[in-house]
């Protein structure tokens, strides 16, 4: 009875409370150049979250100061059964420029139809909307490349050979795992989502719920600067020129149950030193 007591609180806390709950967390990055930025990814805005958690989420950027740039990797829809521009619409509110990629949930060639709408939609809110192409962060000479998303093949990573080594260079993608697939020129620092840092991160079993080829969870990676054999948790093993420094964030949302347990919905502030 004890048991199922504690079982039954366990559930109630993460379906009703720890997934409506919005943390900040900031993390300091050596990448050469200054900036600050603030990523959120994995809204999947639909059936479970709508555009009264996204004002929340909007509220709670605006008031974080001195902020360049807000950075969105990905996955913006989750089964949404409302207008998308009233799902979005916050965004329009947010007080510095966007920048975002499209997610595995929201690509045509995964499945979802409404790839052309959702990008229209992004870009009538002030979003800039970036697939295999590039901006930059004026104030800053900050160079963003947005690529697209891996499991729909369309992340382009040789548009990296395009910069120069000098250039302060962010890569957004919505999935890692592209980061490992980098040959010749390395970003100074990629930016993605994807993981949802495993959503219910019930001990010993989340990881192996990870999406991702590569070990991958949340938080930040520095990738080993020489020629490796990685193993990774899926049994496979690649061979690369790995280095540089990926962030994953953990999001704001959910996919398959509308919980999360040990890991809440957080916006990501980057100190880049």
């Amino acid at each position: 009875m004890i048991l199922f007591f504690l079982l039954s609180l366990l559930f109630i806390y993460s379906r009703f409370v720890e997934r409506n709950l919005i943390f900040i967390k900031t993390t300091k990055i050596n990448v050469g150049f200054n900036a600050k930025l603030v990523v959120v990814g994995d809204m999947h805005l639909g059936i479970y979250k709508d555009e009264k958690f996204l004002t929340k989420v909007v509220k709670k950027i605006n008031n974080i100061k001195n902020v360049d740039a807000v950075l969105i990797p990905g996955d913006f829809t989750y089964h949404p059964n409302k207008d998308l521009n009233k799902l979005f619409s916050p965004l329009k509110n947010i007080k510095v420029p966007v920048y975002a990629v499209l997610g595995n949930h929201d690509s045509k060639k995964l499945g979802s139809l409404i790839q052309n709408q959702l990008q229209k939609t992004l870009e009538n809110n002030n979003v800039i909307f970036l697939h295999n192409t590039s901006s930059i962060i004026e104030n800053k000479n900050i160079k963003i490349l947005g690529l697209g998303d891996k499991w729909a093949n369309e992340d382009d990573i040789s548009k990296i050979n395009n910069f120069l080594s000098e250039d302060n260079l962010i890569v957004l993608t919505h999935n890692p795992d592209t980061s490992i697939f980098y040959e010749n020129s390395i970003p100074d620092l990629t930016i993605a989502g994807h993981t949802h840092g495993g959503q219910i991160r019930i001990p010993f079993i989340y990881k192996k719920k990870i999406p991702c080829i590569y070990d991958f969870n949340q938080g930040l990676y520095e990738l080993i600067p020489h020629h490796v054999s990685i193993q990774s948790t899926k049994n496979i093993v690649f061979t690369q020129n790995h280095y540089g420094k990926v962030f994953v964030t953990a999001g704001i949302g959910e996919t398959g149950l509308p919980m999360r347990l040990l890991i809440p919905p957080t916006i990501e502030i980057l100190n880049l030193k």
